[in-house]
């Protein structure tokens, strides 16, 4: 709103601040600060608010009149408060004591002490509640003209006298020192409920780092406005724009960055579909292992056989060779009765022709057999090297067989899935009887166990196929909720963009309808001013003339107020529909990152 004839320009706000705006307006540090009173003033005089003062409005008459914002007369006041209250005192120092215990105060308080204090006392006291109020703040003068300054400086209402300071426990001096302290503590006590306040808002209202940025930048820019600096304001909402500039660069990277882990979840699912499951290779092994087996029966049978063959033979040769032993001993007993014969007869020439005869005849015999026990010697040495191999590969055989049988953790009788059963296979081939060669029954004992085993994975195997076709049912049922999810956030991307190019033209309208209004204030100024200089020069014109002109200034002073209330409301509701546009945004983005959090938690579980 303009001024008075003096040609001075301000700015009035449309209305008065409500105690929740006071509340979430942003503390500079977190604690009051005492500045000048000139460049900071109260907003009207209310206790603890460092916001711009608005002056108040001035008639043409030049007199000045109560602002319409909390707004009090200048003149000195009478303090309403019963400082003669001995009840009233008493819960002053209660309130004082109370805070300087649970705040830090390292001297000695008690109800005695603040009855009667001393100066000292009294200065310790103030300069920690003045230590409270800016941390910086120092009493570098002499106290009884410091106090009262920075007192008025916190727009303590009620006047310090410095006589008051000199006798600080006076019964006619502390009651007014007291209630000032005690003002004090309500100021400190208020802006910490204050700052309590603005901390419950944002968990209350999920107010995240950008919606409080958006708030400051709110309160800085309605206190430009209010002061006329239309440049702060531009660069304010500069930084602003950066500001979400750069929250949605972070938004776009964490999309991204889901987006990323979902193709490495489809991925991994894709992996894990094309190689062989655990159940196919376990499959796998077991159709090995039985193949193992019945080629271990097939050898075992076969070695059976070829033992009892061999062991025939062996027999038949042993039979064989004891005849020819009990041939060869009555030939021996034969030419032993020759030999005697022989010396006890008279021996000519013929007997000797055909003793030559006879002894080459046995000679011949001897040599055949000798021969043929080479033969059957020789026969029985390779049968015998032929079983000593055969034993070898079945002991072969049977040490892959426990190396299969441990892998599959089925040896010793209590491993894992021995279930009780000893699969573990001793091979003694010293024994004559081949039913005692194994340790274990082969066909009775050992075969129908691993038939079990064998049944009761094919049972597991069944299971497991269910669940296989189970899981890979739901994973196809993942995928079609994957790709629904993506449409959705493909359509909530494309309103997202149509809501914020909509923004964009509000704001874009909104700012030329400002520049309209500025320009056309400007030039009201302008033919103001050109009024001014006018009239200036114009000193010979009537008063009649004079008063008309003015009459016309005040006419353009309320047309320019209206003009400027309207553009106000207009800037209110553009900034009430950004913030649910943002809000909007802010919702649907955390339902996205919330459902896409669920999808990922189940794809995983």
């Amino acid at each position: 709103m303009l001024s008075n004839t003096g040609g001075n320009t301000r700015r009035q706000t449309l209305g008065g601040l409500s105690a929740s705006q006071l509340n979430t307006r942003t503390s500079n540090g977190g604690a009051l600060r005492v500045e000048n009173v000139k460049s900071r003033a109260s907003l009207a005089g209310v206790p603890g608010h460092n916001g711009p003062k608005t002056p108040g409005r001035k008639t043409p008459g030049g007199t000045r009149r109560r602002s319409s914002i909390f707004g009090w007369s200048q003149q000195s006041k009478h303090d309403p408060r019963p400082l003669t209250d001995k009840q009233y005192l008493n819960d002053c120092v209660r309130a004082l004591i109370s805070y300087l215990t649970t705040h830090g105060y390292d001297n000695p308080v008690s109800p005695k002490t603040l009855t009667h204090p001393t100066c000292k006392d009294f200065v310790q006291i103030v300069t920690f509640l003045f230590k409270k109020v800016d941390a910086s703040l120092k009493i570098v003068g002499k106290m009884e003209e410091e106090v009262p300054q920075i007192f008025k400086k916190l727009k303590y209402p009620f006047p310090i006298s410095r006589s008051a300071l000199y006798a600080v426990g006076s019964p006619h001096s502390w009651p007014s020192l007291l209630a000032a302290l005690t003002w004090l503590v309500e100021l400190l006590n208020y802006e910490e409920k204050a700052a309590e306040v603005r901390e419950k808002s944002v968990d209350n209202f999920e107010c995240d780092t950008s919606s409080r940025d958006f708030f400051e930048f709110v309160g800085k820019s309605y206190k430009s406005f209010l002061s006329g600096d239309d440049g702060e304001c531009f660069v304010l909402e500069d930084e602003l724009r950066a500001t979400f500039q750069e929250k949605d660069k972070e938004i776009i990277a964490e999309v991204e960055r889901h987006e990323q882990e979902i193709e490495g979840l489809k991925g991994s699912i894709a992996g894990l579909t094309a190689k062989p499951t655990p159940l196919e290779a376990l499959q796998q092994k077991r159709r090995d292992l039985d193949s193992d087996i019945n080629k271990f029966e097939s050898l075992i049978t076969k070695l059976k056989e070829h033992k009892e063959a061999v062991e025939q033979k062996t027999r038949d040769r042993e039979e064989e060779l004891h005849g020819r032993e009990e041939e060869r001993k009555g030939v021996e007993e034969e030419n032993r009765d020759l030999e005697e014969v022989v010396s006890s007869q008279s021996i000519n020439k013929e007997d000797v022709h055909r003793m030559a005869q006879q002894r080459s005849k046995l000679q011949d015999i001897l040599q055949s057999l000798t021969s043929q026990k080479d033969s059957l010697l020789d026969a029985a040495l390779e049968d015998e090297a032929k079983f000593e191999k055969k034993v070898e590969e079945l002991e072969g055989t049977t040490r892959q067989y426990h190396v299969m049988a441990d892998r599959l953790q089925l040896i010793p009788s209590t491993a894992k899935h021995a279930e009780g059963v000893n699969f573990q296979i001793k091979l003694n081939a010293s024994l004559d009887d081949p039913s005692e060669v194994f340790n274990v029954d082969m066909k009775n004992k050992l075969k129908p166990a691993l038939n079990a085993l064998r049944e009761s994975y094919a049972k597991k195997t069944r299971l497991v196929t269910e669940e296989m076709t189970e899981i890979q049912e739901k994973v196809d049922s993942a995928e079609e909720a994957l790709s629904e999810k993506a449409e959705e956030i493909a359509l909530l991307g494309s309103q997202n963009a149509r809501l914020e190019e909509q923004t964009r033209q509000l704001k874009e309208q909104t700012d030329a309808d400002i520049a309209s209004k500025n320009a056309e204030i400007d030039q009201i100024r302008a033919d103001v001013k050109t009024l001014k200089e006018t009239a200036v020069k114009s000193l010979a014109d009537s008063e009649a003339h004079a008063h008309a002109l003015k009459v016309e200034y005040e006419e353009l002073c309320v047309t320019t107020t209206l003009e400027t209330e309207m553009v106000n409301k207009d800037l209110a509701a553009a900034l009430e529909a950004l913030i649910g546009h943002k809000l909007h945004i802010q919702q649907t983005l955390k339902r996205i990152d919330e459902q896409t959090k669920n999808y990922v938690e189940d794809v995983m579980n």
